[in-house]
């Protein structure tokens, strides 16, 4: 595995972790995680495309794009885990599908990131 492909694999699992904690930290104390998780979500999204030297522009515009994404993903999936009908999934599905959905964006922004010319 190359230098590269290792840090980034590194930002974007850190960054996942980081979602769980932080959604459930939120959902601890009773309050909407969608601010949090959206900075968390563009901090990550910079990270990876930085490290490929993307421009800042580009950077902001994916990690743009990748909070709606996140909002939307995050939002289908939880109610998909919660219809599912198994306790665990339903009492643990908004850090189930953080956890999922970061990682989708995060490897979807560094395909995006080590293709671009």
């Amino acid at each position: 595995m190359n230098a590269k492909l290792n840090k980034c694999s590194w930002i974007i699992h850190l960054f996942a972790v980081a979602h769980i904690i932080s959604s459930w930290a939120m959902g601890k104390c009773g309050l909407n995680d969608e601010i949090l998780l959206s900075l968390l979500t563009i901090s990550m999204i910079v990270a990876v495309t930085q490290l490929y030297r993307l421009p800042l522009e580009v950077s902001a515009a994916l990690a743009v794009l990748c909070c709606f994404a996140g909002y939307y993903l995050g939002t289908l999936g939880g109610k998909w885990l919660t219809s599912s009908g198994i306790e665990f999934l339903i009492s643990y599905s908004n850090e189930i599908t953080t956890f999922v959905v970061t990682e989708i964006l995060g490897w979807a922004a560094a395909l995006i990131s080590a293709r671009r010319k």
